[in-house]
């Protein structure tokens, strides 16, 4: 494939991915879902919640959010000769990460790291501009990822992703409990 056609293939990607999310995100997602997906937060973390509380809802969100981008995918291959293996390598880029970032723990910390906890915007800004940039990611390696070994290689990359989050999703739960018990005594 040449690389306009590549380049073609990624830029119709990302809109059938940008607008599926659109869709996905604000009109599909239930308000008990966007309130409940992202818990536990700190102050829940500290009083020893499930770190696993929230999940439930994120995947439902996950699952209905990648059914409407795989409905997009499918309309744009109505215009572009867009194939199997890039359509599924987007929806597993975006599933993957989507999830991550709507836990919601890695837009608050780079609130904290901006140092932008006064801007009432922010952690949707912040949340939308992440999706936005894995939407581009989860485009361009739809365009390039053609055969079974690189499909198999995203799979294992968005696996590890979500290992790494749950992983420090417990961390962050460890964390919060220990400053809640407080100072050890000894």
């Amino acid at each position: 494939m040449s690389n306009a056609a590549t380049a073609a293939i990624a830029a119709v990607t990302f809109a059938a991915l940008y607008a599926g999310h659109q869709l996905g995100d604000h009109v599909v997602q239930s308000d008990s879902t966007a309130v409940a997906k992202g818990a536990p937060d700190p102050e829940q973390l500290a009083a020893n919640v499930s770190p696993w509380t929230g999940w439930g809802a994120c995947l439902r969100h996950v699952g209905s959010y990648t059914a409407t981008q795989a409905a997009a995918l499918a309309l744009a291959c109505l215009a572009a000769p867009l194939n199997l293996t890039g359509i599924v390598v987007a929806l597993v880029v975006s599933a993957s990460t989507h999830a991550v970032i709507d836990r919601r723990w890695i837009v608050r910390r780079l609130i904290r790291a901006k140092r932008c906890q006064d801007w009432p915007e922010g952690p949707y800004l912040i949340d939308q501009s992440l999706h936005v940039g894995a939407l581009l990611v989860a485009a361009v390696l739809a365009a390039v990822v053609t055969g079974v070994a690189g499909l198999i290689a995203v799979v294992i990359g968005a696996v590890v992703l979500v290992g790494a989050a749950l992983t420090a999703e417990r961390r962050l739960a460890a964390a919060a409990s220990a400053r809640a018990a407080g100072p050890a005594h000894g």
